[in-house]
């Protein structure tokens, strides 16, 4: 398999660096033979099969059926190459100390030479993915186990000091009994130190500035994702995402007031709730 991925964070400009960056996806078929990268061509030698592939890492799952998260590798910017290695280091000190809790997915290896992490495989995929395929068959009461859920594992994260920084529907999972699951910890925010991830306009508050982060900004995040679960719509989806960061600013949010849990989104989206508060709202009405 072979991709093309162009730099937009990186020095694309800067003398000697190429223009884009094309991933050459060697599989283990081909292990032994020799590959001549062109310029501007990274080899990533594939480990199984692919399943996803962010910023940061590539998803891959093992003959073994569990998971291993692999940082992208960059010879043509150190820095970045380093980046990818420390945010690994991070998911997996968070995963050390999360491990086992079911609201987060099983940690089951590390290697601090490669930084690659294995994991268990979540059956059914992102909560994005999942909602969107099946939104008209999930019936009301699921939908309310899954926001306790939410908020039981934003809840968790905040016990262990840790933000998470990025949280969407896209960084929940949906295992085989219908529990979700938190992750990707890998722009996290641990014992206060500076994250290096922020979610998408629809699910961030409006006021963060860069990268130091507060507590609230998951709650925000999760007022967000918790209307995605009940309604199957990002918020303002149908806008774009600089009207939607106005209407924020304003705290202008979402018609809520028909949802029968609306007052807890809308609370979260004013940051006048913590994660625990959301967690018990929903114990009290799932």
């Amino acid at each position: 398999m072979e991709e093309e991925r162009t730099m937009e964070n990186g020095p694309s400009q800067a003398p000697g660096y190429p223009e884009a960056l094309h991933y050459r996806f060697i599989p283990p078929s081909l292990e032994g033979l020799e590959f001549v990268p062109n310029f501007g061509d990274i080899v990533f030698r594939v480990k199984g099969q692919f399943l996803a592939w962010g910023g940061t890492a590539v998803l891959e799952r093992l003959p073994s059926g569990n998971v291993v998260k692999t940082p992208l590798p960059n010879p043509y910017f150190q820095r970045e190459h380093e980046r990818h290695r420390k945010s690994m280091c991070i998911e997996a000190i968070i995963y050390e100390i999360l491990k086992d809790h079911p609201r987060v997915p099983r940690y089951l290896d590390w290697d601090p030479t490669t930084c690659c992490l294995t994991m268990e495989y979540v059956e059914n995929g992102s909560l994005a993915d999942f909602l969107e395929r099946n939104h008209q068959s999930i019936a009301d009461s699921m939908r309310r186990k899954w926001a306790r859920q939410a908020a039981e594992g934003v809840q968790l994260l905040h016990h262990h000091n840790i933000i998470h920084s990025d949280l969407s529907p896209h960084n929940f999972l949906v295992d085989s009994n219908l529990d979700l699951k938190v992750s990707d910890f890998a722009g996290a925010s641990v014992f206060g130190a500076p994250g290096s991830a922020l979610p998408g306009t629809r699910y961030r508050d409006p006021h963060v500035e860069g990268y130091v982060l507060r507590f609230s900004d998951d709650i925000f995040s999760l007022g967000s994702v918790i209307y995605f679960i009940v309604t199957g719509k990002h918020p303002y989806q149908d806008l774009p995402s600089d009207n939607v960061k106005y209407l924020f600013q304003c705290s202008q949010f979402p018609e809520v007031g028909h949802l029968s849990c609306g007052s807890i989104m809308r609370r979260c989206w004013l940051l006048e709730v913590d994660a625990t508060e959301v967690y018990e709202y929903f114990s009290r009405h799932g």
